[in-house]
């Protein structure tokens, strides 16, 4: 009697954390969805305005304490990396769920 109890008691906590988990992958990834547009302003930003604005910082027109990572090198480029490794991540992982 206690197996059962106990194997049942294991397999409803198994089911809260996925459930939980999976709820928030769900949200996350509606957010994800959601900021596309944003992510294809972003890439349109680089391929036309960015080194425009690189330049106005270089030649100081740009304040000092006005936040301007976007003027980075790097950074919309380790963005981009970033949503590629997690796109290969979803598709990994919807293999092993089928």
């Amino acid at each position: 009697m206690n197996n059962i109890i106990d194997r049942i008691t294991k397999m409803e906590n198994i089911l809260d954390e996925l459930t939980m988990v999976v709820e928030e992958s769900d949200k996350a990834m509606n957010e994800l969805v959601g900021s596309l547009k944003n992510l294809n302003t972003l890439k349109k930003y680089y391929e036309s305005q960015y080194m425009k604005d690189v330049m106005a910082d270089k030649i100081n027109e740009v304040p000092q304490d006005l936040k301007r990572g976007v003027l980075s090198e790097d950074a919309v480029h380790m963005l981009l990396t970033d949503l590629v490794e997690l796109s290969n991540k979803m598709e990994n992982l919807s293999k092993k769920i089928r």
